[in-house]
């Protein structure tokens, strides 16, 4: 079926963001700016099962408002990212509460913990990122913004990202 994912696409109106993904995110051309909840997964259960277990799951789920306020990163593997810090918590439990579903568990990865972030630059090189870490002034780059949709896609042979179900949070 190919890889699909759940995740969030915050509404982002900070020029500096998509320059900065524009420049240094191999995936700004496929992918708006996001917030991965179940991370890209292979599996054959349909899209209408999917999408099924997202609505139960979430269905009583408020929208809510988050703030991107801090650079970090993972920059020895050439990431880095913009942190969610108000609203995480609520990010967290959805991300939980999807995972917890038989669809999902076995897509969660045990290796790294989850922290709600939004990407801005990978593959890089660890120098680059390191210096984009350092150089990136976080002042202006803090952002608020609602959440109020959950989306699920298909991500394409080419890396595009086709939404094929949005879920409007209450």
């Amino acid at each position: 079926m190919g890889l699909r994912s759940v995740l969030l696409f915050p509404q982002v109106n900070m020029p500096l963001i998509h320059d900065v993904r524009r420049q240094y995110d191999a995936l700004a051309e496929h992918i708006p700016p996001h917030i991965s909840l179940v991370f890209p997964f292979e599996s054959d259960t349909s899209d209408e099962t999917v999408c099924q277990v997202v609505t139960d799951a979430l269905q009583h789920v408020s929208s809510f408002d988050i703030t991107l306020n801090q650079v970090a990163g993972d920059p020895d593997n050439g990431y880095v990212w913009l942190v969610v810090d108000q609203g995480s918590d609520e990010i967290t439990a959805l991300h939980d509460t999807l995972y917890q579903s038989p669809i999902f568990m076995n897509y969660l990865r045990q290796d790294i913990p989850y922290k709600p972030h939004m990407t801005i630059a990978q593959g890089v090189s660890a120098e680059k990122a390191y210096r984009l870490m350092a150089e990136l002034p976080q002042k202006s780059l803090t952002y608020t913004t609602r959440i109020e949709v959950v989306s699920v896609e298909h991500i394409l042979n080419n890396d595009d990202s086709e939404v094929f179900f949005n879920l409007a949070l209450r």
